[in-house]
Order: C-alpha cells, then sequence, then structure tokens
C-alpha cells in the first residue's frame, strides 16, 4: 500500500468491509484509517464493544471470516485491521470528532490534526458513524 496517500481502492474496501460487518452483525461504532507520524504506515480501525464479550483472537477470527467474505477484490491487508474498544483513546478523540463535526451528519471526515488518543498521527479518515451509533 502507498505510504504517502490513502487510495481510493482503500476507502472504498474501507467502506464495503463496514457495510459487511453490519450485515453481519458484526458491531461497528465506528471506522476508521489513521496514518500514525512514527511509521508512516496506514491502519484501518474498526471500533467495537465485541472484544469484551469474546477472546480478542476470536474476534479477530470473526471479523477476517466476514472480510474474506465480501466477492470483489480487496486492498486491505489483514495485518492492516485493528480491533479497538470504545473506551480505546484513539475511539473516544474519533466520537468526538464527529460530535463536533459541523455540517450535515452522515459524511466522512478527512482528520490532519497532530493527535488521535496518544498518537502523533500525519493524517486520519474517519467514516461517517453507522446510524446506530450516531443517534
Amino acid at each position: 500500500m502507498d505510504t504517502t496517500s490513502l487510495v481510493n481502492d482503500l476507502i472504498e474496501d474501507g467502506r464495503r468491509i463496514v457495510e459487511q460487518l453490519a450485515l453481519d452483525g458484526f458491531e461497528v461504532a465506528a471506522a476508521f484509517w489513521l496514518k500514525a507520524a512514527e511509521d508512516g504506515q496506514w491502519y484501518f480501525y474498526i471500533v467495537s464493544p465485541v472484544p469484551t464479550g469474546e477472546r480478542l483472537n476470536v474476534t479477530y477470527g470473526r471479523l477476517h471470516t466476514i472480510i474474506r467474505s465480501i466477492p470483489e477484490p480487496q486492498s486491505i491487508d489483514p495485518l492492516e485491521v485493528r480491533l479497538i474498544e470504545p473506551s480505546d483513546t484513539l475511539a473516544k478523540d474519533v466520537l468526538a470528532i464527529h460530535a463536533r463535526a459541523p455540517g450535515p451528519k452522515g459524511r466522512p471526515i478527512r482528520w490532519s490534526g497532530p493527535q488521535l488518543g496518544n498518537v502523533s498521527i500525519e493524517s486520519a479518515y474517519l467514516y461517517p458513524l453507522p446510524a446506530a451509533a450516531s443517534s
């Protein structure tokens, strides 16, 4: 994956993954791409309360099974996917950004602030919150 910019294919793949997770009953509170300043690598984060109820390796197995079930080719490497709980500082900041974002809700946000959670970042792409999470 290009480490200097987030290509449209990755954004589209992330959107399709979030949609498929919802269809398969995998609860998603938020999803976003984040490029950390430390390593310059983009990672796809899924915020979900699922890890608290299941062992994390079981949850990742379920997540990867759902991702692999999407029929079209994907450019997301499973090692680029991070699953975090809503109590994580990254998740809290993403949800707070959505809460105070101007304009109509349901739009993606390109974030270039210096930090999310405790992570210094170069950039982030925040998907619109799922309907249940934004209400």
